[in-house]
């Protein structure tokens, strides 16, 4: 599709429905959520399991053929895994994030898509069938980014800032504010001393005028979309349209 057709009467409805949805559907499988928690796609989310909570202003996004799901499992001691993921996060399509031990993920961290977290082997190397095999906590500091395919193996920890490059594979610890890639991931670089970074509880400061933004932005995009136009390119897609 070369642009979104719908008329802005139709996207406002999307919008509705989907936050019913999320509201209605998804609210109740966390153990907590805090305020303004927005999921694009909220059908394609999967939640399994006990105790993951989310903090404020949480986004979420899936796409098509691209499920993301988060998973606590029971363990060997008779209890099951947390995920407790931070306020102001970003959570793209593809997301994976299964705990058997415990996920921790701080405030401000972006995870690019096809992303997968674990703390745990899920079966022991000689007893296969031994569930969850060896496990240790997983904990992504605060203002982490992590770039498209990257896997996050148990027991490591990410410093605060720091990035990591796509398609990594992260099996020990990477220190704050490095920029880090590789199989397994090593740190290439630090980040410039004394530079600000600006993060993503920025753009909630003000919730009203963030609202408005958004609902601006929705509007440009759906601007002088007509019906018939609409259903023209549903039945008949063009260049022209």
């Amino acid at each position: 599709m070369r642009r979104d057709h719908k008329p802005y009467s139709m996207r406002l409805l999307v919008n509705f429905v989907r936050r019913f949805y999320t509201r209605w559907r998804l609210h109740p499988q966390f153990a907590s959520v805090g305020g303004g928690l927005e999921i694009v796609g909220p059908h394609r989310l999967e939640i399994w399991g006990e105790d993951i909570h989310l903090g404020d202003n949480v986004h979420i996004q899936t796409s098509r053929g691209q499920m993301s799901r988060l998973c606590t499992w029971p363990n060997e001691t008779g209890g099951h895994g947390r995920i407790d993921i931070g306020s102001h996060t970003l959570l793209t399509p593809g997301l994976r994030i299964v705990s058997a031990d415990h996920v921790t993920i701080g405030d401000n961290v972006m995870i690019a898509s096809r992303v997968y977290i674990s703390d745990s082997d899920w079966h022991e190397i000689y007893d296969r069938l031994a569930s969850p095999g060896p496990r240790a906590p997983v904990h992504i500091g605060e203002n982490v980014w992590l770039g498209e395919g990257v896997k996050i193996c148990k027991g490591v920890t990410i410093g605060k800032n720091s990035v990591i490059g796509a398609g990594s594979v992260v099996t020990k610890d990477i220190p704050a504010n490095v920029i880090a890639a590789g199989n397994p991931a090593k740190p290439l670089r630090k980040l410039e001393k004394g530079r600000p970074i600006k993060k993503r509880e920025a753009m909630f400061k003000n919730i009203k005028e963030y609202e408005k933004t958004m609902r601006y932005l929705h509007y440009l995009n759906h601007k002088g979309n007509g019906f018939i136009a609409w259903i023209r390119q549903i039945v008949l897609p063009s260049r022209k349209g």
